[in-house]
């Protein structure tokens, strides 16, 4: 994150802007984002199917 002050800025603002840069984000549930995902087909039965196509 890039903050832009001039030189003519008071403290205040400063603070402020600092402040709003390093403020804290809300919490994310990354629980929801991790686990296995159902595929119709079997693991190793595609990655053969996957890997034999560059033999073909």
């Amino acid at each position: 994150m890039t903050i832009k002050i001039s030189k003519r800025e008071s403290a205040k603002t400063k603070e402020k802007k600092l402040a709003k840069a390093t403020s804290k984000s809300k919490h994310i549930n990354w629980d929801k984002y991790f686990g296995k995902i159902k595929f119709p087909v079997d693991a190793i039965t595609y990655q053969l199917k996957v890997r034999d196509e560059w033999g073909k």
